[in-house]
This record gives C-alpha cells, sequence and structure tokens, in this order.
C-alpha cells in the first residue's frame, strides 16, 4: 500500500534525513505532507521533482495521513499525538517522549519487524535510539548463533544524540575557544568543545542516567534478557556525527574470533566487518555510511566465550531517519 505521509519537523535535521530517503525511493507514498508549527510559512519540500507545500500542525487534518512521523520535541508530541491518533493516524514519534513506557511497541525493523501489528493496533509507535539500533543489531547475529550470557557496552555518544541544539552548541563553543574567548554551554551542564562528559541526561536514583536506562529498557525488549545481565555505560563525546561503542559479550557457547567474524559478514544488508587493524574514525568512515561499521573483534582469555568488539554507526541517518523509513514501510506492507 502507497502511504500518506505526514511529517512533522521536515527541516529538523532527522526530518531532513527523512526527506533524503523518501527522494531515494526509500519509499513508495501516495501524498506527502510537511508539517511547520509556524503561520504563514510559505515553503514546500520538493521529493522526485515534485513539490509538497509546507502546512500549519495547527490547522492539520490527521486524517489525510497514514503515518505521521514526529521528528520534533517532546512537549510537541505530547500536545498533538493524541489528535493524531484518534484521527486515524499512526504516529511514528522519535521524540523519546514514549521511551521506557512498556505499553507503547519499541520496532528495529531488522529484530522485531513481526511486532508492526502491535503498533498498527495502538497507532503508535517508538523506533528503537540509535545506540539500541547499534547494539542489537550487532548483538542478535551472536545471540542466534552463540546464545549471550552477558554483555558490558561503553558508548561514546556524538552531540547529535541532543539533535540540531548539540551540533549547534559545539560549534558556537569551538568557534569561541578559538578565538580565545570562554565559552557558554547553551544549555548543556558543562562544555563541549574539546571535552568529555561522564553522563548522557539526567543521573537518577539508581546510578544510570536516562539515556542508560532508556538503553537498557530496549535492548530487553528487543533482544530479552541475559542470564549473567546486560549493563551500558553512555559518554557525551565533542563529536557531530557518529555514535562509537565498545562493546564486551560473553557467549553460552565456545567460539573463535574467525566464526565471530564470518557470523558479522554473514549480515552484509546492515553490518561492514572491516580490518581489525584499520582506524575508523566518524569523519572519514561513518558519515553518510548506511551500515553498522565493526572491527577490533578480539579474544578475552583462554575460555572461548569471551570477546569484545568495537561498532560505530551514523546516529542521525542509519540509527534515526532510515530507521523511521522502514518502519513505516511495515506499515505500508501491513495495512
Amino acid at each position: 500500500m502507497a502511504l500518506k505521509i505526514a511529517l512533522y519537523g521536515y527541516d529538523s535535521d532527522i526530518g531532513k534525513l527523512i526527506i533524503e530517503t523518501l527522494d531515494e525511493g526509500g519509499l513508495e507514498f501516495a501524498d506527502f505532507f510537511p508539517l511547520s508549527p509556524l503561520t504563514g510559512e510559505y515553503d514546500a519540500v520538493t521529493i522526485g521533482k515534485q513539490n509538497y507545500f509546507v502546512q500549519n500542525v495547527n490547522e492539520f487534518d490527521f486524517a489525510k495521513a497514514d503515518v505521521a512521523f514526529f521528528i520534533t520535541t517532546p512537549d510537541e508530541t505530547q500536545r498533538l499525538a493524541d489528535k493524531a491518533r484518534q484521527s486515524g493516524c499512526i504516529v511514528i514519534d522519535n521524540s523519546h517522549l514514549y521511551s521506557g513506557n512498556n505499553s507503547i511497541p519499541v520496532i528495529l525493523p531488522e529484530v522485531n519487524g513481526l511486532d508492526i501489528q502491535k503498533a498498527v493496533e495502538t497507532r503508535l509507535v517508538v523506533p528503537a535510539t540509535s545506540l539500541s539500533s547499534m547494539l542489537c543489531l550487532t548483538l542478535k547475529p551472536l545471540q542466534d548463533a552463540y546464545g549471550l550470557s552477558k554483555v558490558t557496552a561503553t558508548a561514546l555518544l556524538s552531540v547529535s544524540e541532543h539533535g540540531r541544539v548539540g551540533t549547534e552548541a559545539l560549534a558556537r563553543e569551538t568557534t569561541l575557544l578559538l578565538n580565545g574567548m570562554a565559552p557558554e554551554h547553551y544549555g548543556f551542564p558543562e562544555q563541549l568543545a574539546f571535552n568529555l562528559h561522564t553522563r548522557v541526561g539526567e543521573m537518577l536514583e539508581d546510578g544510570y542516567s536516562e539515556r542508560e536506562n532508556i538503553t537498557k529498557n530496549e535492548v530487553q525488549k528487543l533482544l530479552g534478557g541475559f542470564e549473567r545481565g546486560f549493563d551500558v555505560t553512555c559518554l557525551l563525546a565533542p563529536v557531530f556525527y557518529g555514535h562509537t561503542v565498545v562493546v564486551n559479550v560473553e557467549l553460552e557457547d565456545k567460539a573463535t574470533v574467525q566464526e565471530l567474524c564470518e557470523t558479522f559478514g554473514d549480515y552484509p544488508e546492515y553490518l561492514s566487518l572491516k580490518p581489525n587493524d584499520e582506524l575508523l574514525t566518524p569523519v572519514t568512515h561513518v558519515i553518510n555510511e548506511r551500515n553498522i561499521l565493526v572491527n577490533r573483534v578480539r579474544q578475552v582469555g583462554k575460555s572461548g566465550k569471551s570477546f569484545t568488539y568495537v561498532a560505530m554507526l551514523d546516529n542521525t541517518r542509519r540509527g534515526e531517519a532510515i530507521s523511521c523509513v522502514k518502519i513505516a514501510k511495515l506499515f505500508g506492507e501491513k495495512l
């Protein structure tokens, strides 16, 4: 079924990448409605040489759309999502308002695409966050092949985790510092430029940050629990785009480094295994990359069950925009 699609947040970084993905033929659609909170915004979005004029989200009739991407802030999702759902429209909410809500389906198409029926029923779905996507898409092949007993991950998240607010703040602070002026934090607790934050989001009573708890919740939803547990630590790095994660796994069955590499290589549609001696960086390898990059696969100890690897992905394009479009495609196949 060719969908009628609304996009609230068409001019955000993720919104622009969704439009780019649609323009590349990533999803067949019958109509497209770019939405803005501004009145009198006489602008248009071009997809496949067709112009689609921007409409005011407060006046828009969501009954015109089958699916609406909400690439906006949590308070705007809170204000408008129920209105869209009551009109019969399915909301794909990327604002993270419902993250951690066990009654709302979390979808990562490559892992639990069959759960899309639950999202049809609730008319609301949360795409897995980019970090959860990176973890699950690298762990699922290992889980299926060898079983997973325990997983520990340390993630270095780029400032685009916070959207344009993060990238603009890093750019401004860098400019100020290079010109010998004191930086301003622009809503962040500490300086971003040439710095590292030991948490992402507010610290909670259990000692984990908001981002860590969201990740733990989503990984458990998508992969189930591991016998000896799952733990993640999230740091914020002074990088514009591209997340990096170091993952330590304990398998249930023995394996070799070569066997793990062959397992990763069995999923070329979303994983790209790189040589262990190749130096990967977000700037040179990750930006605009559609796959998750994996390298530095190595064995820890002599048990044959403990391994570690490094994974990287373009969090905005692959981690968010492409995942959102893939979810919409599942709806098109189901409706």
